[in-house]
């Protein structure tokens, strides 16, 4: 375990550091800001001896995404930044994967999952159709939707996780997958929409994600889930 107070101190001089960039520099700048914070995030889980390979290739693969956003008006850095996005969030389903593949939802409960995913891809569609024509590529609008999926796949999966065993270390999972997705919401308004007011949030969300999947990697995962999902 880390010290009791040692993830709360890094989140917050992490923040303080990018609230400060973002105030006062360029994008480019921002950008090597959210390269930093995750560089330190990769460095903690290879710190903890005890972190899944899973997770820290999860965070590697979001590492190397940043990479190459320091070069993302290039197409080509672009399309690989998207695919290693998408590869990453299907990378942290994968570590709670083992724990809620048992899972058994009601007809009712899958109707319910499937409402809310039609709703999302809707607001995605909505989200995508209000990007500007100058940023617009031939298959653009192609992997919007598929990060948004896989970005919708997280969030339910958390929660569901969350509901099985309702436990801190559920908590911090779920509250790390959560703060990804809105950092990326929030990431797409400020630029996209060039709304930039929206990198506070969006680098706020990132960072409390982040360090939340770190301290989620600091347990041993032998919990007990509350309860399992009948079929009805």
């Amino acid at each position: 375990m880390f010290p009791k107070y040692f993830l709360p101190f890094i989140a917050g001089i992490v923040l303080l550091a990018n609230m400060f960039i973002i105030s006062e520099y360029d994008l480019e700048m921002i950008r090597w800001g959210r390269l930093m914070s995750t560089f330190l995030v990769f460095l903690m889980l290879i710190w903890k001896r005890r972190s899944e390979r899973m997770l820290i290739t999860a965070i590697l693969l979001l590492l190397i995404s940043d990479i190459l956003l320091l070069d993302y008006e290039n197409m080509y850095s672009n399309t690989v930044t998207f695919l290693l996005r998408i590869a990453a969030y299907t990378t942290l389903v994968l570590v709670i994967f083992p724990e809620i593949k048992s899972l058994k939802m009601s007809i009712f409960q899958k109707i319910v999952f499937a409402v809310v995913f039609t709703m999302n891809i809707g607001m995605l569609y909505a989200l995508v159709d209000m990007i500007p024509e100058k940023y617009d590529y031939s298959f653009l609008n192609f992997l919007f939707y598929i990060y948004g999926s896989v970005m919708i796949t997280l969030v339910l999966a958390a929660i569901s996780y969350s509901n099985i065993y309702s436990d801190t270390t559920s908590f911090f999972y779920t509250a790390g997958a959560l703060c990804l997705v809105f950092s990326d919401i929030m990431s797409f308004i400020a630029y996209y929409l060039e709304f930039y007011e929206f990198y506070y949030t969006d680098r706020f969300f990132y960072i409390i994600g982040a360090i939340s999947l770190v301290k989620f990697a600091s347990f041993s995962r032998n919990h007990e889930p509350l309860f399992e999902m009948e079929r009805v």
